[in-house]
This record gives structure tokens, C-alpha cells and sequence, in this order.
């Protein structure tokens, strides 16, 4: 199976001060193929954030190429590149709006100018409603619990439909109880819609659910091939990590 998502041979880095730079990722390959979850695990400041705005087309690497759907990104106009991301790249990131509005026009925003106000507002409750965040439609950010914020901001994530899903450590400061919750929201979606999800956290709570594992540290990025799935109920080991069941 082709992959949705292909990170070949990355380099980023940023400049600190005159003399320094920062190596955010080396020689980073990850694939990533239709319905399937993979989890980047990593410390703070090890370049989570930085690896998923790469994959969304959102960062420029210095080096090496991101395909999407076998597409190379940064072969595209800026055009196009933006429309990718609004119709086809989700981005589920828990940071406070730009504009202090109820959640359920936070989340019709971005949509307005793709699918007009009318089927905007459709999908962005059918997204508060598929998350279970429906009372929330009329609440602003500063009015929300840690828990419906990381519901409001995964609505975002998944209104316009998208093919893949970039999850930036959504539950950082939740429940074992809520992650799990939130973990067996990102499987259905896709077990059942066959979305591609990325995520990106700094341990395994959010990420039961996932097919695969990697590790980021020191720029480096850890990552086996995709393999084949078992049509029956699978227990996959990793060294060093607690026996994990998928949902």
C-alpha cells in the first residue's frame, strides 16, 4: 500500500544567536500509509511540534522532501500547498484561538472559505457531535475545562475530513481516564474512516492505539517500516515498553 504521508531524508535546523544552530531533525524518513496510527514519542524540546508543521507543509526542511499522497509539497505553488492544507491535512494542536469566539464558530472558521457558511457550520457541529463536544458549541476557550479544550481543538482537526490527522501532544494535562478516551476517538477514526494519524506526545498515553512507534531525540528519528495488518486482534511488543493492545 502507497503511503499518504512520506518524510524522505529530512534535515532542519534553526540558527540561535550568530554562531549556533540548533539541529531539529537529521536525515529524518517516516512513512505513514492509509488508516493507520503512528506515534512519535519524545521528550520536550526534542522537535515534536517542529517534525509535524514539516509534515503539514507548513515548515520548509532544509534538506530531503515530503510527499503527500506521492505528491512532493514543496513542488507545489503556495497556492495549492494552503488548499492541501485546509481540505486534506488536519492539524490538531491544543493552543487558545487567535479570536475569543464560541467554540462552534472557532471551528467553522477555517472552513468558510472552502465550503461557504452554511456547510461550514454542518461540519463543524457534526464535528463537536462526533467528539462528544456538543455542549461546548456556545462556550469561549477561557470557559473550558483541559478536557473539552482537547475536544474543541480535535474537532478542528477533523471538520474538514481530512486523509491525515497531525496530532500535537493533544493530552498532556488529561486524565489516564481522558486519554484513553481521546485515544479510542483517534482509532475509530481511523479503523472505520480509514484516516491516517500522526501523532506526536511525550509518552505512550495518547498513543494506544497506534500500529506503530518512533522516538525523536537529538534530532534523530527512530522509525520502523509500515507491515502488513492482521485482520484479527493484534499484540505488538516493543523493548523496554509495557505489552500494548490495540483498540
Amino acid at each position: 500500500m502507497d503511503p499518504i504521508l512520506s518524510l524522505r531524508g529530512v534535515w532542519l535546523s534553526f540558527p540561535r544567536g550568530r554562531r549556533h544552530v540548533v539541529r531539529v531533525l537529521a536525515d529524518a524518513s517516516l512513512d505513514v500509509v492509509a488508516g493507520e496510527i503512528v506515534a512519535v514519542l519524545a521528550q520536550r524540546a526534542q522537535g515534536k511540534t517542529s517534525l509535524l508543521r514539516v509534515a503539514a507543509g507548513m515548515e520548509r526542511p532544509n534538506k530531503g522532501s515530503v510527499l503527500f499522497a506521492g505528491e512532493d509539497l514543496w513542488r507545489l505553488s503556495h497556492r495549492q500547498r494552503s488548499r492541501l492544507l485546509r481540505e486534506q491535512i488536519g492539524v490538531v494542536e491544543r493552543v487558545a484561538p487567535a479570536l475569543d469566539v464560541p467554540a462552534l464558530t472557532g471551528v467553522a472558521l477555517p472552513l468558510l472559505d472552502v465550503y461557504g457558511r452554511r456547510e461550514a457550520y454542518a461540519r463543524a457541529k457534526r464535528a463537536l457531535a462526533h467528539v462528544g463536544a456538543s455542549e461546548c458549541a456556545r462556550q469561549h476557550w477561557s470557559e473550558m475545562a483541559d478536557w473539552e479544550r482537547a475536544l474543541v481543538a480535535l474537532a478542528h482537526g477533523i471538520a474538514r475530513e481530512p486523509l491525515l490527522l497531525l496530532v500535537d501532544d493533544l493530552a498532556a494535562t488529561l486524565g489516564l481516564g481522558e486519554r484513553e478516551e481521546i485515544a479510542g476517538l483517534l482509532g475509530a477514526l481511523a479503523a472505520e474512516q480509514g484516516v491516517s494519524v500522526l501523532i506526536c506526545a511525550d509518552n505512550s498515553g495518547l498513543a494506544r492505539c497506534a500500529d506503530r512507534f518512533a522516538s525523536l531525540s537529538g534530532g534523530e528519528l527512530l522509525a520502523p517500516p509500515p507491515a502488513p495488518r492482521p485482520t484479527g486482534g493484534k499484540v505488538i511488543d516493543f523493548p523496554g515498553e509495557p505489552q500494548r493492545a490495540s483498540c
